[in-house]
């Protein structure tokens, strides 16, 4: 599946994107291993705080944390 992961940095309502780049993987949660190892090799003006990841459509799948924390099953 085709993810689009965005970086960004978030202060009070406001968002600045660093980079969006798209990453093949066969689940979520491999997409969100692949963001993590992203946000340490990308040459990004600044370092994010967030990361946001949606599917080919624009749908949002994840938003979180920039250090890849995946969030606990339930």
């Amino acid at each position: 599946m085709n993810f689009v992961i965005e970086f960004y940095r978030s202060r009070d309502a406001e968002e600045a994107t660093l980079d969006k780049v798209s990453l093949e993987a066969p689940t979520l949660r491999a997409a969100l291993q692949g963001a993590a190892a992203l946000f340490h090799t990308l040459a990004m003006p600044q370092i994010p705080d967030r990361l946001r990841i949606s599917d080919e459509h624009g749908s949002e799948l994840y938003a979180g944390p920039a250090d890849g924390a995946y969030p606990a099953e339930t």
